[in-house]
């Protein structure tokens, strides 16, 4: 913290406030933070553009406001009828397993940072009644002048959204079997909802303690609260290699755990052993990019589907929800289903700038207990019925 800069707003401001903000910077600089000596390897970086569809495996990526430069900017919505009402439900991959069928790769326009480019989904179904385009393009940021807005709700958090028009929609419509309509966020975001948002208000009492609480009492804050576009509930997924095959190892019969199920952003080894993860609190990424991590993520059935089929795989890799639900449910606040990976943020000066695979990381903050999901109404999100 700038010592001239806090000198001066302090002789602006009433002397209790002064005083916390003394007491405010103090801590920021001799608050023990507990760290981890592992060094971390990025092994694998991933975009999902459409929410709910298989992404696309990435070299390298831009951090983004809201995450990865174009991931989950388009989600679907299936369509219900009563008579003359109509309503939409975004469609999830843990819910609507056929969305596996399709994936979606970003081909970015490399003259404009990353900013630009198009999406090119391809279809993995095979039907004789429909024709033969199983592939569409459209563009990555579309201009949003001459579509129809919607309001989408997507966990109890909604947010203002753009239909992309019938001829797109009619292409997936066709293929799922139902009417839906294919949506884009535009410049438009939804709020983080409980604690994990890192610069919320719930956010910052809950993760850094004392010296969030003071930080909490200001009468502003150094960056404003997180916001989110299609992704469930945070900016990125961090996985490491380490679970992952200890997730192989519950499989029979020589499967191996396909990790893109997990539909991580982020995949990195090095790790001392699996899941130990679950304490880690913040990473930083080499080119000084933190990641707070802030929530467990807990699963859903997406990872127990089949990608050739869109339905849960009828060998041993349909049941790793239930294997894993033996030994991984840890998490107080989702005490029923069970954990895999954790949800991280970036925000200010690491917007903009480029993460690869290859690049190197450092746990920066570990955890003394595993933190508590408390996002509204998702406790029991994705258990098996």
């Amino acid at each position: 913290m700038d010592v001239a800069l806090l000198q001066s707003f302090i002789q602006l401001v009433n002397p209790s406030l002064g005083i916390a903000m003394v007491v405010l910077a103090l801590l920021l600089v001799f608050y023990p933070r507990r760290r981890s000596t592992a060094t971390l390897e990025v092994t694998q970086l991933y975009a999902y553009p459409i929410k709910g569809i298989r992404g696309t495996a990435l070299q390298k990526a831009c951090i983004g406001r809201y995450g990865l430069v174009g991931d989950r900017t388009f989600c679907l919505q299936k369509v219900h009828r009563n008579g003359s009402n109509k309503t939409h439900k975004t469609m999830l991959a843990g819910l609507d397993l056929q969305l596996a069928l399709f994936r979606a790769a970003i081909r970015y326009d490399e003259r404009s940072a990353n900013e630009t480019g198009e999406v090119v989904v391809t279809w993995d179904g095979r039907s004789t009644q429909l024709d033969t385009t199983h592939e569409i393009r459209f563009p990555l940021n579309p201009p949003t002048d001459s579509l129809d807005e919607m309001e989408i709700d997507l966990h109890g958090s909604s947010t203002k959204a753009y239909d992309m028009g019938d001829d797109l929609s009619k292409w997936f419509a066709d293929r799922l079997g139902f009417e839906a309509r294919l949506v884009y966020i535009g410049e438009c975001s939804r709020a983080v909802l409980g604690s994990l948002a890192p610069h919320g208000q719930k956010g910052l009492q809950k993760s850094s303690g004392l010296v969030g609480q003071l930080q909490a009492m200001l009468p502003f804050n150094q960056y404003p609260a997180e916001r989110l576009v299609f992704a469930d509930i945070a900016h990125y997924l961090v996985v490491t290699e380490e679970s992952n095959n200890h997730v192989t190892s519950l499989l029979t019969d020589g499967y191996t755990m396909d990790i893109t199920k997990f539909r991580p952003n982020i995949v990195v080894k090095g790790a001392s052993g699996p899941f130990v993860e679950d304490f880690w609190g913040e990473l930083t990424f080499d080119g000084n990019i933190r990641m707070p991590l802030t929530a467990n993520c807990h699963r859903c059935q997406s990872i127990t589907v089949d990608f050739n089929t869109g339905k849960p795989a009828t060998d041993d890799r349909g049941t790793v929800w239930k294997k894993l639900n033996k030994t991984r449910r840890v998490d107080k606040g989702a005490k029923y289903s069970p954990v895999f990976g954790r949800y991280g943020y970036c925000f200010g000066s690491s917007v903009g700038k480029t993460i690869v695979v290859g690049q190197e990381a450092r746990v920066t903050r570990v955890n003394r207990e595993r933190t508590i999901f408390d996002w509204p109404g998702l406790a029991v999100y994705g258990v098996k019925k």
